[in-house]
């Protein structure tokens, strides 16, 4: 089942794909100055880090934008998978 959007940011995540970016960034570099050993592997690993690392990002910065926009109606969040009709026991 899909999970409903919580407005939740795990700045763990936040870190984990900066720190992805700035790697990537670092093989990019060595890379273009002709300092990397093996620049096939310094481009590919560019590559992935770059994507990995903007995609942890861009996901923390959608459940950062859905926080702010419902910051006042929590009950529109929720850690739960979706579904209807179930019976939680309230």
């Amino acid at each position: 089942m899909k999970r409903k959007q919580t407005g939740k940011v795990n700045f763990v995540w936040v870190l984990a794909g900066g720190y992805l970016l700035y790697l990537a960034a670092q093989l990019f570099i060595n890379v273009f100055r002709g300092t990397s050993d093996s620049p096939a592997l310094g481009i590919g690993g560019g590559v992935v880090f770059t994507v990995i690392g903007a995609g942890l990002m861009w996901r923390e910065w959608r459940a950062y934008k859905f926080g702010m926009d419902h910051i006042n109606d929590p009950s529109t969040w929720s850690d739960e998978e979706s579904g209807e009709g179930e019976d939680h026991g309230d």
